[in-house]
């Protein structure tokens, strides 16, 4: 029999009904939770996913998907960590392990690879539940910012480097907190440890300084705050074991927009360096200046002692022409012999000057070997006679004739050789050896050896002897005289050339003095450079004798000069009128007025100088043509050249020798 069906009362009826709404609103809540959290999980701009612990995605979301470049097949296919960096997976690892021990992720960041290649930096937050055992995360995409933290990381470490390359170190202080920071290079610069939050980093600070730079660092900050204006300052600091530093600081005050000073910036530079460039430019431009002064005092020197010696050996050598008795001719030789030996002295020291001041230039030109040494050897013969000694030249065979080279450094060399072996050798022999040890068609190493029997050097002598102003000891001045510069100005000499002044001796035996240069050979010719000095000689006397009626402006200040050029003047030319004059000024009136065939000027005089006279005196048309030679006592380098840049014709030194004269006067008459 079928049972009956309940019958419900109306009030339970309702309370049914009631029941069953309540459960449709608990389903459409639940299904719009869920619609709420998908459309969260989708539209997040975050990385959203549910992954199992063994690294498969179960979801991800349309931001997961846009973001790595993966569609989501390819992403829940493979496991999420080979979408993680290579260099990262380590640490993943361990933080899934960490998971599993319920710590949850906080902030944890890795590298995932793009579908194109690119990477990604995602900083985690998740969670494992443990009743389904799945992993809840959300991962936000911090690659721009960990860019721009990279590239102020980066800039930070240029500016390090850029610091510590210009020796700058940066500061600012908080005037509100009190706070003090340095930059890296300004601990190197002060040599101060780096230590965090350092309270005693000021009083640090202030301990290099010296006492007055401190004070003056005080004021400067008191009148940066006050008058909201920047400070400069240099100043030494004293750091650790007495080391000195320079350092250049500024200081800038940093405003509120009440304009009120809130901080302090500024920068210290180490300027060791550049101070101590300075004080060497300094250095040299006093050695420069002291060397300059040298050299015109020289110059000035020069000048003063040649002029009264021109007089003394001109008319000396004028003197020894005339018919005097043996005691004058004796004593005249004697006043003449010491006057070559003062100008010899002051060629020295004049040589010496130019050589240290780099100043000393060769000059290059055809040499005759056999003339040359000969001419050398002359110049002592009468010497070795009264002496009783045996003069020596060997020339090996294989010795070229003509080669190209300073002349008169050669012959200034070898004489002070010759010299000082005829000084010091008293019997015996003194040879001039001349070699050839290594040659070939267009060049010549020669050997030239000065070799005496001469009282010799002792060993402990034989360095000091070659530097300026000493000689083997102090008995050697007073007992042969001399400068002590021969020998220290053959060694420069030489040093031009490459070469160097080497010494062989026994103490009491005898002295090899001897050098090898390098010369450059010329081709191959007969004698004839002798022979035709000697014709020009002859020629120059034959000519002289037949001058006449020529008309002579000699400008000369010094009367004993002047009278020594009208004497030789005389003796040149037979019934010559010679104008005088004492000034540059009267020079070129004079010219105007008499026209003459010949000017010889002297270079310094009253009123204006020889250069300023002789310029006007080629200005003139009526005088441009007048050869103008220049009589001077200034031997410097330069001072032929200065003369011929200002129009002179020719130029002859001081003290005027007659043959010299002669030839110059000869060349310009006869144009």
């Amino acid at each position: 029999m079928e049972k009956a069906k309940k019958q419900f009362t109306y009030e339970e009826l309702l309370q049914k009904v009631k029941e069953q709404e309540e459960l449709i609103k608990e389903l459409n809540d639940e299904k719009n939770a869920i619609t709420n959290f998908e459309y969260f999980v989708n539209e997040s701009p975050d990385l959203v996913c549910i992954a199992d612990t063994n690294s498969y995605y179960k979801v991800v979301n349309d931001r997961f998907v846009k973001m790595l470049g993966y569609s989501k097949e390819e992403l829940l296919s493979r496991p999420f960590v080979e979408f993680v960096h290579p260099d990262d997976l380590e640490k993943t690892f361990e933080e899934v392990k960490l998971l599993s021990k319920n710590s949850p992720t906080i902030d944890f960041e890795n590298r995932y690879v793009k579908k194109n290649g690119e990477l990604v930096f995602l900083q985690w937050r998740a969670n494992l539940n443990s009743i389904n055992n799945l992993i809840y995360a959300i991962a936000r995409d911090v690659t721009d910012i960990r860019k721009t933290q990279e590239k102020l990381l980066s800039s930070e470490k240029s500016l390090n480097e850029a610091q510590k390359i210009a020796k700058i170190g940066s500061w600012d202080f908080n005037l509100i907190t009190q706070e003090l920071n340095w930059s890296n290079e300004l601990y190197e610069i002060f040599e101060i440890e780096n230590i965090a939050n350092d309270a005693q980093l000021y009083p640090k600070y202030l301990s290099c300084f010296l006492p007055e730079d401190a004070e003056e660092l005080n004021k400067n900050i008191y009148n940066t705050i006050s008058n909201k204006i920047p400070y400069e300052m240099e100043h030494r600091i004293i750091l650790e074991n007495n080391k000195e530093k320079w350092v250049f600081c500024t200081g800038v005050p940093i405003l509120d927009k009440n304009d009120n000073v809130v901080e302090l910036k500024g920068v210290v530079q180490d300027i060791t360096q550049k101070k101590q460039i300075g004080d060497t430019i300094k250095a040299k431009d006093r050695a420069e200046a002291a060397n300059k002064a040298k050299s015109d005092f020289l110059a000035n020197m020069s000048h003063e002692i040649r002029t009264p010696l021109n007089g003394i050996v001109g008319f000396t050598d004028l003197l020894l022409k005339t018919k005097i008795d043996n005691d004058q001719l004796e004593y005249l030789k004697t006043v003449n012999e010491s006057a070559n030996t003062l100008m010899e002295i002051i060629n020295n020291i004049l040589d010496f000057s130019k050589i240290e001041s780099g100043k000393l230039e060769l000059n290059f030109e055809e040499i005759d070997v056999y003339e040359l040494t000969n001419q050398i050897i002359n110049l002592f013969k009468h010497e070795a006679n009264h002496k009783n000694i045996k003069l020596i030249l060997n020339i090996d065979e294989d010795v070229p004739q003509f080669i190209i080279g300073d002349s008169f450094r050669l012959k200034q060399v070898l004489v002070n050789l010759l010299s000082n072996a005829m000084k010091f050798t008293f019997s015996g022999h003194i040879k001039l050896n001349v070699a050839q040890i290594d040659g070939d068609e267009v060049a010549s190493k020669i050997k030239f050896s000065v070799i005496d029997t001469g009282i010799g050097i002792k060993m402990k002598n034989q360095k000091k002897i070659f530097h300026s102003f000493i000689q083997a000891d102090n008995t050697t001045t007073r007992k042969y005289g001399g400068t002590g510069l021969g020998l220290a100005i053959s060694s420069q000499l030489l040093a031009l050339k490459n070469s160097e002044l080497q010494l062989s001796s026994t103490f009491g035996v005898g002295s090899e003095f001897f050098f090898t240069v390098a010369f450059e050979k010329t081709a191959y010719k007969p004698n004839a450079k002798v022979v035709i000095n000697d014709l020009i000689d002859d020629y120059s006397s034959n000519i002289s004798n037949s001058l006449s009626d020529f008309k002579i402006l000699i400008a000369e200040d010094n009367k004993i000069n002047m009278l020594l050029a009208k004497t030789l003047i005389h003796k040149i030319i037979n019934n010559c009128t010679i104008i005088e004059t004492s000034n540059g000024h009267d020079v070129v009136f004079l010219a105007e007025q008499n026209l003459p065939d010949l000017i010889l000027m002297d270079i310094q005089m009253p009123i204006q100088n020889g250069y300023d006279a002789t310029l006007e005196i080629k200005k003139s048309e009526k005088t441009k043509n007048i050869p103008v030679i220049a009589l001077t006592a200034g031997v410097l380098n330069g001072e032929k050249e200065k003369c011929l840049e200002h129009g002179m014709s020719d130029y002859i030194t001081k003290p005027i020798v007659q043959k010299e004269l002669e030839k110059i006067v000869l060349k310009w008459l006869k144009k």
